[in-house]
């Protein structure tokens, strides 16, 4: 590509007088001189090859050829502006901070590689995190004290939502456990087990209470809150648990766990916003999520 015989100073200068259809007034509107303006507007017309004003009076005018140009001189400006915006907003990248949120499961296996590859990229970006049951980070994506989040619940309706993956939840318990030695499990079978679970606050109970029918209120209930103490429950022979196969895959591959032969239930991960459009981190890291969803 041939490089252009005029400067974006020359077409900002035509574009000036253009409007003010004066030479004066468009410099001071550049803050620079009369004269630099008309060297800049002479310059321009010798780059193109058409003269593009005429004089009106103590005023200007633009010609039939002066007119056309202009329409396509503010696109091309204004392209150019779009490049200054997005190495600003990328300038600012140097500097930013970011306040994420997300669900126990989502802090654990599916935030960190994506935010790592995030971090490389931008490693001067101040990174912030809360991690809550989804219905929380929900409230405060919500309301805007989380720039945005990653949950495994469903989003608030008004909320902007991207599938980024997807979890699959199992049944385990203690290989000692009375449910291990069964080849097929019933939620009458279950429901003379101690269930371990986190509590009704969290999204993954609606998961559960599909996935074991009756059982779900039925089983006698510990209820241990974050998924950890969950699994480490388990763990030590307390109950049956519902828990993320990520989670829970070295333990079944070690023997520490058994997975029951109840069928696995897939629950989406989502990254979550406002509609509203945010500051340039935001948006860099969002662009980042969404480019790497399945």
């Amino acid at each position: 590509m041939s490089k252009p015989s005029f400067t974006v100073e020359q077409v900002r200068s035509f574009l000036a007088v253009a409007e003010h259809e004066h030479v004066s007034r468009a410099a001071a509107s550049l803050h620079l001189t009369q004269g630099a303006v008309t060297q800049q507007i002479h310059n321009f017309e010798r780059a193109v090859g058409v003269r593009l004003l005429e004089r009106d009076g103590r005023g200007v005018r633009l010609t039939d050829a002066g007119r056309g140009l202009a329409i396509t001189c503010r696109a091309a400006l204004r392209a150019f502006e779009v490049v200054e915006d997005s190495a600003r907003a990328l300038k600012m990248l140097e500097a930013g901070s970011l306040h994420l949120g997300a669900s126990p499961t989502c802090a654990t296996h599916y935030l960190p590689p994506r935010l790592a590859g995030f971090n490389r990229q931008f490693p001067n970006v101040t990174l912030n995190m809360v991690v809550e049951p989804s219905r929380e980070i929900n409230n405060q994506v919500k309301a805007g004290a989380l720039d945005c989040g990653l949950i495994e619940g469903e989003p608030f309706s008004d909320l902007v939502s991207v599938v980024l993956a997807h979890d699959e939840l199992v049944l385990v318990v203690h290989p000692d456990h009375p449910l291990a030695t069964l080849k097929r499990v019933s939620p009458g079978q279950l429901s003379k087990h101690r269930y371990l679970g986190r509590g009704r606050e969290w999204s993954a109970e609606s998961t559960v209470r599909t996935m074991i029918g009756d059982a779900y209120e039925h089983s006698e209930v510990l209820n241990l809150g974050h998924p950890e103490y969950v699994r480490a429950a388990a763990l030590a022979g307390l109950g049956y648990a519902a828990l993320p196969l990520l989670a829970v895959r070295r333990d079944i591959d070690a023997g520490e766990l058994k997975r029951l032969p109840v069928p696995a239930v897939e629950r989406p991960i989502r990254a979550i916003r406002r509609s509203v459009q945010g500051g340039p981190t935001l948006e860099e890291f969002w662009r980042h999520l969404v480019r790497g969803s399945s």
